[in-house]
């Protein structure tokens, strides 16, 4: 739980408007959100170049994610931004993530502005 207890903290207390719990399940963390979504990070230590993926999971409300992830998948190497990318709505629709989070955030930055993102789109 220690990788985790960053992203705990700040999913508890910065975003406890919409976050109804966290949860580690060993290789990932999740975030159950109070819309009954939930929330996936994952991340590597391991590799030189840190890989991590953000879900956004809302099937059962309306069938899409939302996820932002920077594993250099060469489908989307045309992508601006590549290797990290982002799915808005669903898994084949990619776009840059220019338009909110920058290529040099920390992980802890580009977390907290997807859950900015994600507070948003609930309200």
């Amino acid at each position: 739980m220690e990788k985790f207890a960053t992203f705990a903290r700040i999913a508890e207390v910065e975003f406890s408007d919409i976050v109804l719990s966290t949860h580690y399940l060993g290789h990932k963390f999740r975030i159950y959100l109070k819309d009954k979504t939930f929330i996936d990070l994952f991340y590597t230590t391991k590799l030189e170049t840190q890989r991590f993926s953000i879900h956004w999971e809302r099937a059962y409300i309306d069938g899409s994610i939302y996820r932002i992830d920077n594993t250099p998948d060469k489908k989307w190497i045309k992508v601006a931004t590549f290797p990290l990318h982002f799915h808005n709505k669903e898994y084949n629709k990619v776009e840059a993530v220019s338009s909110f989070i920058d290529k040099r955030d920390s992980l802890e930055e580009i977390f907290r502005k997807f859950l900015q993102f994600v507070r948003k789109k609930m309200s």
